[in-house]
């Protein structure tokens, strides 16, 4: 798939926290989602950890590489867990109780096809996460 700001979770990449400290390089905000990360993933993270430029960015050490969904993702071969006969899987159903508008996303996505979908989020759909 080519870029896209789009994750494979129907997460809008310019609306998650981590792309946006990356973006903005705002050390405190890296700082401040570090202690909460760490919390979610059970494991001591730092400011450093907290760095992405997008869901299907290549760059070595962005947060999106190491995206549980993504891995997932590439290793069944398809772009977004819509496709996935196991959606939504317990993973995404844990992510979507705090990211509601990331499974609307995928639900649109499903429906009108990605580029329709991209299209209508140019021409002025609604806020997506």
């Amino acid at each position: 798939m080519a870029k896209s700001p789009i994750g494979c979770c129907g997460l809008h990449c310019a609306s998650c926290d981590i792309y946006i400290a990356s973006t903005s390089s705002d050390d405190s905000r890296k700082a401040d989602l570090a202690v909460k990360y760490s919390q979610i993933k059970g494991k001591k993270l730092s400011a450093e950890d907290m760095h992405c430029w997008g869901c299907w960015s290549n760059s070595r050490n962005c947060w999106g590489r190491r995206c549980e969904f993504r891995k997932c993702a590439n290793d069944k071969g398809i772009d977004f867990c819509y496709q996935c006969r196991e959606f939504p899987c317990q993973n995404l159903l844990l992510y979507y109780s705090d990211h509601v508008q990331a499974r609307e996303n995928l639900t649109q996505i499903s429906k009108l096809g990605f580029e329709a979908y991209i299209t209508e989020l140019i021409d002025g759909g609604s806020e997506n996460e």
